[in-house]
C-alpha cells in the first residue's frame, strides 16, 4: 500500500528540510538523496535560486510524504521509489530531496520539492489536477514493482473532472484535428525533443513539460491542452520521444554522426603537495618526508576518459556558480544593477591594461636581466588581476543577455494571450450577430 500526503510549505523551509534529513531517521544520512542539488547544501542552493529570480516569498515549498506498508518495502528501496518518483515529476527543472525515514514501523519518504524552477524561475503551481497527477505517477511506479495501491475518492472526482475536461476538448473537434496535426508534423521532422519543441514554437504553440505529461497552449484554443489527455497515450512525453528516435530521420543522423572524441586524462589520487609551501617551510619538507615513510606519497595515478562534451557542462556549470555567486554577493536585484556593475568593473580595468601595456613596453627596451625579471613577474600578477575583473565583466554580460532572453519570453507569451482573447472575442460576436439574424429571418 502506498499513500501520498501533500503540504505547502509558506515558512521555514530550512526546518522542514532538517527534519526531513535529521540522521537518526535516516540512518545517518545513509538515506538521503537529492536531484539537481547536494544534500548537504540543499537548503542554501534552493535559496539561491529563489533569490537568482527574486521569488523569495510566498509559497517556499511543497512536502511531500510518501508512505508505505512495512513489511512491504526496504528501505533502499522505499528511497528509490521516491527518487524515482521525483525524477518524473520535477526531475528536469526543480531541485528535490528525498529522505526516506525508518524510525516507525512503515518505511516513507519525506520528499521536499523548491517551489521555484532553477531553469525558468516559475513557481510550481499545485493545482488538483498536478495532485492528481502525482499520486497517479504514484500508483504507476507502485505497480511497477508490485506494491499494492489505494484509490481515494479525491483522487476520483479529481478524475471525473478530467474527463469532463477531454469532452469540452473534443467538442472543438476541428481545431483539435490541426493541432495533432501540427504536433505530428513536429515529431516526424524532428530529431530530438528540443527540436520537436522549437518547431512547435514557431508555429506559435507554447509547450510545458511536467513530469511524464505535456501541456500545449494553442493559437486555435484558447486554454492549455494536455496531449496524453485529449490525443491519447502516444502523446505523453516519453511515448512523443520513442516516436521521435524512431523517425528514420532520426536514425540516418544518429547512423552518420560523428563519434565524440575521447581524451585520456591522468587522475592523481592521494596527497597533493604545495610546491611554493615546499620552498620556504622546513615543517612542511618533514611533514612531506613522513608521508614518504608512511607509503601515502608518491600519489597513485590512473587514467580516465573524458569527452568535449564532459568539459562543456564543467563550464556551464562554473559559469551559472559565477552569477549565482555574483548575484548574491552584490545583492543584484535588476538589470539596471547588473548594467552598473558591469560599468564598474569596465572602469576599473580600463587603468589595469594602460598600466600593462607600459610595462610591456618598457619590458622590451630593458636589457638587465634581473630588471627584466622583476618586469615580468609584475607583469604577470597585473595580467592576473586584469583576468579575474575581465571574467566579471563577462559573467555580467551573461546575466544580462539572460535576462533580456526571460523578457522577450514574457513579451511573446503574452502577446500570445492577448491575441487568442481577441480571437475568442471575434469568434464571439460573429457567432451573436448569426444568432441575431436567425431570429431576425426566422419566420414567425
Amino acid at each position: 500500500m502506498a499513500i501520498t500526503k501533500y503540504k505547502v510549505i509558506k515558512k521555514n523551509l530550512e526546518a522542514v528540510i532538517n527534519y526531513a534529513m535529521n540522521g537518526e531517521k535516516t540512518e545517518n544520512g545513509i538515506l538521503v538523496s537529492a536531484i539537481n542539488c547536494l544534500p548537504q547544501t540543499a537548503y542554501s542552493q534552493m535559496m539561491l535560486t529563489k533569490k537568482a529570480f527574486h521569488k523569495e516569498d510566498g509559497r517556499l515549498g511543497y512536502h511531500i510524504i510518501q508512505s508505505f506498508n512495512g513489511n512491504e518495502i526496504s528501505p533502499d528501496k522505499c528511497n528509490k521509489i521516491g527518487m524515482e518518483l521525483a525524477e518524473e515529476l520535477w526531475g528536469d527543472k526543480y531541485q528535490v530531496i528525498v529522505c526516506t525515514h525508518t524510525n516507525k514501523q512503515n518505511v516513507h519518504n519525506h520528499i521536499v520539492l523548491n517551489s521555484v524552477s532553477f531553469i525558468d524561475g516559475n513557481k510550481y503551481h499545485n493545482s488538483n489536477v498536478e495532485i492528481a497527477l502525482l499520486r497517479e505517477t504514484n500508483d504507476d511506479i507502485c505497480r511497477k514493482y508490485g506494491l499494492s495501491i489505494i484509490k481515494s475518492t479525491k483522487a476520483t472526482q479529481v478524475s471525473d473532472i478530467a474527463k469532463s475536461r477531454i469532452a469540452n476538448y473534443n467538442r472543438n473537434s476541428g481545431k483539435m484535428e490541426l493541432i495533432k496535426a501540427d504536433i505530428d508534423e513536429a515529431i516526424k521532422d524532428a530529431q530530438k525533443f528540443q527540436e520537436f519543441v522549437d518547431r512547435l514554437n514557431y508555429k506559435g504553440y507554447y509547450i510545458k513539460k511536467s513530469g511524464n505529461s505535456i501541456s500545449i497552449s494553442s493559437p486555435y484554443y484558447n486554454r492549455n491542452i494536455r496531449l496524453a489527455r485529449a490525443f491519447g497515450e502516444d502523446y505523453t512525453f516519453e511515448n512523443i520521444k520513442t516516436r521521435i528516435y524512431h523517425s528514420g530521420l532520426y536514425d540516418y543522423m544518429k547512423a552518420n554522426k560523428p563519434q565524440p572524441k575521447v581524451y585520456k586524462v591522468r587522475i592523481y589520487d592521494g596527497i597533493k603537495i604545495d610546491q611554493e609551501k615546499l620552498k620556504s617551510s622546513s615543517f612542511y619538507r618533514l611533514y612531506v618526508h613522513y608521508l614518504y615513510l608512511l607509503g601515502k606519497l608518491p600519489p597513485k595515478i590512473h587514467y580516465e576518459e573524458r569527452t568535449k562534451e564532459y568539459y562543456q557542462e564543467i563550464d556551464k556549470f562554473n559559469k551559472l556558480a559565477d552569477e549565482m555567486s555574483l548575484i548574491c554577493t552584490y545583492n543584484l536585484n535588476s538589470k539596471e544593477d547588473v548594467k552598473n556593475l558591469r560599468i564598474q568593473y569596465i572602469e576599473e580595468v580600463t587603468p589595469l591594461k594602460a598600466e600593462r601595456e607600459k610595462l610591456r613596453q618598457l619590458y622590451r627596451k630593458t636589457t638587465n636581466e634581473t630588471d627584466r625579471s622583476f618586469l615580468e613577474y609584475k607583469l604577470n600578477n597585473l595580467t592576473k588581476d586584469i583576468d579575474k575583473i575581465n571574467s566579471k565583466i563577462q559573467t555580467c554580460k551573461r546575466i544580462i543577455t539572460k535576462s533580456e532572453k526571460g523578457e522577450k519570453e514574457d513579451i511573446l507569451i503574452k502577446n500570445r494571450v492577448a491575441e487568442n482573447q481577441l480571437n475568442n472575442e471575434l469568434e464571439g460576436s460573429k457567432n451573436k450577430d448569426k444568432k441575431e439574424l436567425d431570429r431576425a429571418t426566422s419566420p414567425i
